[in-house]
Order: structure tokens, then sequence, then C-alpha cells
């Protein structure tokens, strides 16, 4: 059985399309519910934030591409197109 949580409200995450949303219900007397868009940038700021504690083999945060190698041209393999030109 799990240690019960923070005791916080978790949201319902919901999926429109390509965007991700996270939906609180009863969050305070005032409103009763709350939608906010789970942006990449959001997730990976709410993951960086998770205790080491808590991650047992990996960090969360590096499952959010951050950075997206590219290699120079030089060492890149080209590309023959139909034609007898390359592309590179």
């Amino acid at each position: 059985q799990g240690h019960g949580g923070c005791g916080r409200y978790q949201p319902r995450i919901r999926r429109s399309g390509l965007e991700l949303y996270a939906e609180w219900k009863h969050v305070n007397e005032d409103s009763q519910e709350k939608k906010i868009l789970l942006s990449p940038e959001r997730v990976h700021e709410i993951f960086k934030r998770i205790s080491d504690d808590e991650c047992f083999f990996a960090r969360p945060e590096w499952m959010v591409c951050t950075v997206l190698p590219v290699p120079p041209l030089s060492v890149r393999p080209a590309v023959v197109m139909q034609g007898s030109a390359r592309n590179q």
C-alpha cells in the first residue's frame, strides 16, 4: 500500500488532440474547477522538482528532450536524390 501521497489534490490529466491539460476539481471554495495547459517546459520544471529520494532508477526530467544534437555537414552522409544532384 502506498504512503498516501503529499496530501494535496491531484489533477486528472486529459488529452485534447496533441495537448495535455491538468484538471482539478474542488480546488477551493471560489472556483470549483481549474484547468491548466501542460506545456513541455512546464512538465520539465515539475519533473525537476521531484526529489532524489523519490527517484529510484532515473530522473524523470531526462525523459523530456531539451537538446537535439545535429552533426555538422562534414560528417553527415550525403543523400542522392532522383537526379544526379546530391542533397546535403
